[in-house]
Order: structure tokens, then C-alpha cells, then sequence
């Protein structure tokens, strides 16, 4: 005769409930990952950001910031101690009611940046700066004797 151990209580899932009584809510999301996802869901809750890539070439670093629906004129850049910080405000009218909600997002800019020479435009709701390389910080080949 075979013996088969039964629990009709369910009684070996105590240490699930241990699990849970020493950390209720460890299941759910923080609050951070909330309000950034509500974020995605309802434009101007939990401070929007703009979407950014950055990347580079030999002679320029690019960012290009999303600003769907922005218009040239709502939109500002500051380079200020090697932070370059967009900004936009997007409005909309709907019949009498009229809502508006910002955007920021700031970048590090490396050093051997031309400030100078930055140059930014805005097409298709996409903002482009480029910040060209000073001269002494494009590398350079080195030839072996």
C-alpha cells in the first residue's frame, strides 16, 4: 500500500504568506514608476520630459529632442555651465477651454564643445542641435615609425 502525504488546508503555502505579511506591497510598483508611466498616459502629470538622443560624429555631438506639436516660438534652449537645458510649452485650445503643459530636459555637455557655433532647428516635431568639436578635441591619427 502506497502512503500519500495530504495537506487539505493548504497549509504548505505559510511561507507565502510569511512572504507577504513581512512585505505587503512588495508586488506592486513604486510610486516613481507610477507617476513616470502616468506620465506617458496623461501629457503634463509628474513633469514631462523630452524624449532625447544624443549622439556623435567626428566633427559635431547631436541631440534631437521630440517636441511633437510645439511651435518654433515655444520652445528654449540654455547652455549654462556645461548643462544644455530645452525647454517647450505646447498649448491647445479646444473651443473656449484652453490647456497648456511644459516640457523639460537638460544634457550634460562634454568639454571641447564650440558654444559658440551650437546651432539648433526644428522640423516634423523634431528639435536638432548640433554642437560641433573644437578643433583641439576631434582626435587625430598617429602615425607609427
Amino acid at each position: 500500500m502506497k502512503l500519500i502525504r495530504t495537506n487539505p488546508f493548504g497549509l504548505n503555502r505559510i511561507a507565502d504568506f510569511d512572504g507577504w505579511f513581512r512585505h505587503p506591497l512588495a508586488g506592486l510598483p513604486t510610486l516613481s514608476n507610477f507617476l513616470n508611466n502616468l506620465g506617458e498616459v496623461f501629457p503634463g502629470v509628474s513633469g514631462d520630459k523630452l524624449a532625447v538622443d544624443v549622439h556623435e560624429d567626428k566633427d559635431n555631438y547631436f541631440a534631437s529632442f521630440e517636441v511633437p506639436g510645439v511651435k518654433k516660438e515655444d520652445v528654449k534652449i540654455e547652455l549654462n555651465n556645461g548643462l544644455l537645458t530645452v525647454s517647450a510649452e505646447k498649448r491647445e485650445k479646444d473651443g473656449e477651454k484652453e490647456s497648456s503643459f511644459s516640457m523639460t530636459r537638460s544634457v550634460s555637455v562634454p568639454d571641447g564643445v564650440n558654444a559658440e557655433a551650437i546651432s539648433a532647428k526644428l522640423e516634423d516635431g523634431i528639435l536638432t542641435l548640433t554642437l560641433p568639436k573644437q578643433e583641439r578635441s576631434k582626435p587625430r591619427t598617429i602615425a607609427l615609425n
